[in-house]
């Protein structure tokens, strides 16, 4: 079966299952697990979703039955780290966060997608934790703090947070030029400040 083209697939396992082209960069997660917090500041269509979801396949630790399926034909899948398959995996996409006019509208938007993410990740890994998504708090910072104590709790496998479009909507802002929003946004306690210094 001839190969497609990969234009704007971005899930690593629809690329293998799909028997899309690959070009395989998996030997940098070996130079990524020296970092304790690596960011990607590379420019669009660079391929930073792809690798976040790669990452997400690797550390994943429900996917350890898969891996010789998703990893196979790669540098890390012949030469795996020992934390292959061993983590829970945490992903949020800011890439779906909407911008509004005002602080109040991108909070509660911010605060939805996240919820989201949340309830995937303990409906995922419920096996692990039982920590009911009716207790979990409507703000963002707050409800990732209860996961976070959840987690240790529970003495579970260790968490891989993984961030897409980190910056997607604060971006808008600046070139949308709303500086005013932008600032209350990134400075003193917003919500998205509290959300990172939860991390």
């Amino acid at each position: 079966m001839p190969k497609k083209v990969p234009y704007a697939v971005a899930n690593y396992e629809k690329i293998v299952d799909g028997n899309y082209y690959f070009v395989d960069k998996t030997r940098y997660i070996r130079e990524i697990e020296k970092y304790e917090l690596p960011i990607f500041l590379r420019p669009r269509r660079f391929g930073k979703s792809l690798w976040c979801s790669i990452m997400e396949c690797y550390y994943d630790v429900h996917r350890a039955d898969r891996f010789d399926t998703l990893f196979a034909n790669t540098d890390i899948g012949h030469y795996p780290t020992p934390s292959r398959n061993s983590h829970l995996v945490l992903r949020f996409d800011f890439s779906k966060i909407e911008v509004f006019n005002s602080y109040d509208k991108l909070r509660d938007k911010f605060n939805s997608e996240c919820r989201n993410s949340f309830l995937r990740f303990l409906n995922a890994y419920s096996d692990f934790m039982q920590l009911d998504s009716g207790v979990l708090s409507t703000e963002a910072a707050e409800a990732l703090s209860q996961i976070l104590v959840a987690i240790q709790n529970r003495n579970t496998p260790p968490l891989h947070i993984i961030i897409d479009e980190y910056d997607n909507f604060t971006n808008q802002l600046l070139t949308a030029h709303r500086d005013s929003l932008y600032r209350n946004l990134t400075t003193g306690d917003s919500f998205l400040r509290t959300f990172y210094k939860v991390m």
